[in-house]
């Protein structure tokens, strides 16, 4: 609040030095006659809404007016950028932290401690696949672990395919050994899958 009262005050002292030099309450009696009338003139002004019943007709009031208005813009603009970022960044943290529960769920990170998990948390990468798109088939080569942020998936295998949704992972043997997929997992929705690949984890491991 200090550094916004220090701000107005200065506003203040700059309005009276600057009122000596500006005749538009002498030339427009009727527009900046009176304390409200000129209040009036300064809030169409500061909010830049300017709907032009009442203007400066001197150069020191134009002056003087285009200040309030660049003043106006950065008074409102502040303010909308300090909650966007701090929107953003809420927002960040909340998929932080569902991301890194979906990593410690997996039993082969269950013994990692929460650092180790976070490291784990910046290996992956966003994978955004269309509904009814091939995510692995089988006998590909097994070469990346998968997320499922949002979206549900189809692993085809027997007796009969299985579903797979938001917050459930596939494909963690990948990690472990080199090898070829044994089932075909198809895109049921729209799916955003965070894709550990294994060339990243053995990369973090040395």
């Amino acid at each position: 609040m200090k550094p916004i009262a220090a701000l107005l005050e200065k506003g203040c002292h700059l309005a009276i030095r600057f009122d000596p030099f500006c005749n538009d309450f002498k030339a427009q009696p009727e527009a900046f006659g009176s304390i409200p009338q000129a209040m009036w003139w300064g809030l169409a002004t500061l909010t830049t809404v300017g709907y032009g019943d009442v203007t400066p007709i001197s150069v020191a009031g134009k002056l003087f007016g285009g200040l309030i208005m660049v003043l106006g813009i950065g008074i409102f603009a502040l303010p909308a950028g300090i909650l966007a970022t701090a929107f953003g960044t809420e927002i960040r943290k909340r998929e932080f932290v569902v991301t890194w529960n979906m990593v410690a769920s997996v039993p082969l990170f269950s013994q990692l401690n929460a650092l180790r998990i976070s490291e784990i948390v910046d290996l992956l990468e966003m994978k955004v696949m269309p509904p009814r798109s091939t995510i692995v088939a089988k006998g590909d080569k097994a070469d990346a672990m998968y997320f499922i942020s949002v979206g549900e998936v189809e692993v085809d295998i027997l007796p009969e395919p299985q579903r797979l949704e938001a917050g459930d992972f596939f494909g963690e043997i990948a990690l472990l050994k080199d090898g070829e997929r044994t089932a075909t997992i198809t895109a049921v929705t729209e799916c955003q899958l965070l894709v550990l690949s294994v060339g990243a984890f053995k990369r973090h491991l040395t």
